[in-house]
């Protein structure tokens, strides 16, 4: 019988790119920063992060809107304003017993966004015995552990949705939303996402005068971290938890988001080869040995691959990573213990 399906079409152009490409396995020690260099200049392109500076950027201003205590923790919300007709909805965590550094914390497909996630008493069953815990909770550890913690609203999550999106509209709904009109404008949600994260570490230099970061990304918010993690020189510690593997294993192997696929993406390289060009930065990168949709055999390949990177560039101990007893989710005790020991 004939077959006139598309997949074996579609198994070749895997193949075929990925046969083009040229992985920074093949590059030695002492080219790797100017290897390193093309390649950033090319995902900047390829996100459009050269344009979306160039056209909608404008000055930065800022209005503090909520400002509440919770425990050690100030929460705070401001409106802020550097991508013209797009203000950022940021939150920021601040200790009252600061250690003088700062994360920016990058959510994903959490169903209340950063503003639901912020919002009641989130100190409340905290702690870092506390196994697996809800997204928030880890963005409030790290500020009970000293660290001054950004939280910006990502294109499309919570209330950053087109203004028709129905009430109850999921953050993926309102992804398949948004998609197309960027995409059709020769733009996509990751860029997008990036662009946000870099504007609000500009808002938390000019307000907080904070000039290095760490960055700490979830799922969607892991893909955001991996490329904000390699194209803003500001943050010098990358965190990766839900993400790290390959897009054979995950994106390209089950249906994902729509925010996960770009035109193009696997011409920049695999997944775990883009996360690679963080090195020689400090790079934790995490995953549930359960989790169903960036699988086991993928996490391996990708730990087993940077593990590699950081070896043949003489920094093996920037690189750590960890596998822990779960699902899609934080390991709150792993991401903290990490962070203590290397932030």
């Amino acid at each position: 019988m004939t077959d006139f399906t598309v997949s074996g079409f579609l198994d070749m152009l895997y193949e075929d790119g990925r046969a083009q490409f040229v992985s920074p396995s093949r590059t030695g020690k002492e080219q790797w920063e100017a290897y390193k260099a093309g390649r950033l200049a090319e995902i900047r392109r390829f996100l459009r992060i050269d344009l979306l500076e160039s056209r909608y950027e404008e000055a930065l201003d800022f209005t503090l809107l909520e400002s509440r205590k919770e425990g050690p923790v100030t929460i705070e919300k401001y409106r802020v304003g550097r991508i013209k007709k797009l203000p950022l909805c940021v939150y920021t965590l601040r200790p009252d017993a600061g250690n003088g550094k700062a994360v920016l914390y990058l959510n994903g497909h959490d169903p209340k966004g950063a503003g639901g996630a912020f919002a009641g008493d989130v100190t409340e069953n905290a702690g870092p015995d506390r196994k697996k815990t809800s997204r928030q909770m880890l963005a409030m550890e790290m500020a009970c552990m000293g660290y001054l913690v950004f939280v910006p609203e990502l294109f499309g999550f919570g209330d950053a949705k087109r203004s028709d999106a129905p009430e109850g509209t999921d953050a993926c709904a309102s992804c398949s939303m948004l998609a197309p009109r960027l995409l059709n404008c020769g733009l996509s949600l990751v860029g997008m996402r990036v662009f946000e994260a870099m504007k609000t570490l500009d808002f938390a230099e000019e307000v907080f005068a904070v000039h290095t970061f760490g960055a700490y990304g979830i799922s969607g918010g892991g893909q955001v971290c991996s490329y904000t993690g390699i194209l803003d020189e500001r943050i010098e510690t990358v965190m990766l938890a839900g993400y790290p593997n390959l897009y054979k294993y995950s994106i390209l192997a089950m249906d994902h988001c729509i925010c996960n696929y770009v035109p193009g993406q696997l011409a920049e390289g695999e997944s775990h080869e883009v996360t690679a060009l963080a090195a020689p930065k400090k790079l934790l990168t995490i995953n549930g040995k359960k989790d169903p949709i960036f699988p086991l055999q993928g996490s391996l390949e990708a730990f087993a691959y940077l593990d590699g990177i950081y070896e043949k560039l003489g920094v093996p101990e920037q690189y750590t990573h960890v596998l822990f007893d779960g699902g899609h989710e934080n390991s709150v005790p792993d991401v903290c213990k990490w962070l203590r020991e290397n932030y």
